[in-house]
């Protein structure tokens, strides 16, 4: 009963404390305290939502045109008898392709271009890629799917290709129109010496992948096509896998990989490490940089901790002198520092959250997206965020308090008493 009553005490003298002179709950001067703590968790907040809808913005755009996730030899060699691993991934609920990749140069005239070319089964792959599927129109307005002609027919399949929007446009060919691919590898001996495998094949569809560097860049051919430059015989080069759920394909990735330790599983992540590596190292840079903001904003709390001590002296003596100890009166100033942060950190998890919701549905903030346009910056609620956030918050603010705290140790009852008299 006298824990709780000396509890009771505490908290009411710092309520004392905050409001000072005057009526209201909380004095004038500490509102700078709150609203430097509420401007640096809004910063933090929305920071963190937006870095994650940029981060499942690029995850939609690479998956919908290649895959979640991705299976290889473990060495990295050509995958040979793959037919009873597409059966196994099928049985399990999954949708697969088999591909074999090439870097491959386009000759149309005196132009030429590079791509990277796909050998794919069009009937298995359109099933994962969005970009081979009928013409949709993208959340953010752009295109997605076959622009014009088709790959499901014999003419794609009997010596024809698919190109991106953009490469077709900047060699400026239609469906169609005749093209040369050609290896870059000089491999096929003959009288006159090397010479690099060509093919020529015909435009039998333009794809958009609402990637203009996919665009720029990917075509598709069949298998058979793709062996050729390969010299393959039957082999392929990996497995494209669609997961029943779009949301969590790092999960099913464990899942795989438990299911096949000899082979390499990979998430969509892998595909372009350096892009994927830098938006998530980008997420923490700004977080601790928005977190010094933070840090800054709980100066004023340190500041207004030391104003209060300094300001109260005599009666923190006299209060010493009633039996109050020194870790009485700590806690009397960590509730003032607690009220005060916790008043901020709300304030700035309903602004932020506010803030968030209102660009999630109307999108007023927008960046450049190349040829795509300008794109509405999106928006990712995390739990997690929120929870780091407000322990990141409170952490700093008993960090920011423990200066004040210590120059309560410093105060003599005894020679406050003889002061007064």
């Amino acid at each position: 009963m006298e824990s709780m009553d000396t509890n009771r005490g505490k908290l009411w003298l710092a309520l004392r404390y905050l409001r000072g002179q005057g009526r209201g709950f909380i004095h004038r001067s500490h509102w700078l305290t709150i609203a430097g703590i509420t401007l640096g968790v809004t910063a933090l907040i929305c920071v963190g939502g937006v870095m994650n809808g940029l981060r499942a913005d690029i995850r939609n755009r690479v998956t919908s045109t290649l895959s979640e996730i991705r299976i290889t030899a473990r060495g990295g060699e050509a995958m040979s008898g793959y037919q009873s691993l597409v059966d196994s991934l099928d049985g399990m609920g999954y949708k697969t392709a088999p591909v074999i990749r090439n870097d491959l140069v386009i000759k149309k005239g005196e132009q030429i271009f590079s791509t990277q070319c796909f050998g794919i089964d069009p009937q298995r792959h359109a099933r994962i890629s969005a970009a081979l599927g009928q013409k949709t129109l993208t959340p953010d307005g752009n295109v997605l799917g076959i622009l014009n002609g088709d790959v499901s027919g014999p003419f794609f399949n009997e010596g024809g290709i698919a190109l991106g929007s953009s490469l077709a446009l900047n060699m400026g060919v239609k469906v169609g129109d005749e093209i040369q691919l050609l290896s870059p590898v000089f491999d096929v001996p003959t009288a006159f010496g090397l010479l690099p495998r060509v093919r020529t094949v015909h435009v039998a569809a333009i794809f958009s992948t609402a990637m203009p560097d996919y665009d720029y860049s990917f075509s598709f051919i069949s298998l058979e096509e793709a062996s050729f430059f390969k010299d393959y015989n039957g082999e392929i080069d990996y497995i494209e896998v669609k997961t029943p759920d779009a949301t969590s394909p790092e999960a099913h990735t464990k899942r795989i990989r438990n299911h096949f330790k000899d082979l390499k599983v990979e998430d969509w992540g892998a595909y372009d490490a350096s892009l994927y590596s830098a938006i998530r190292f980008e997420k923490y840079l700004m977080f601790v940089i928005m977190l010094f903001m933070y840090v800054i904003a709980s100066f004023n709390l340190t500041g207004s901790m030391l104003k209060t001590i300094a300001q109260k002296r005599r009666e923190l003596g006299l209060l010493k002198a009633f039996g109050y100890r020194d870790a009485d009166l700590s806690g009397l100033f960590l509730r003032q520092a607690l009220i005060l942060s916790s008043l901020g950190i709300a304030l700035g998890l309903v602004i932020s959250t506010v803030l968030l919701l209102v660009q999630k549905h109307f999108g007023l903030l927008s960046m450049g997206m190349g040829d795509a346009g300008p794109l509405p910056l999106p928006v990712v609620f995390s739990w997690k965020d929120y929870l780091s956030v407000v322990l990141a918050s409170f952490a700093i603010t008993l960090i920011s308090v423990l200066l004040p705290l210590r120059r309560l140790h410093r105060i003599n009852p005894i020679e406050l008493i003889r002061q007064t008299t």
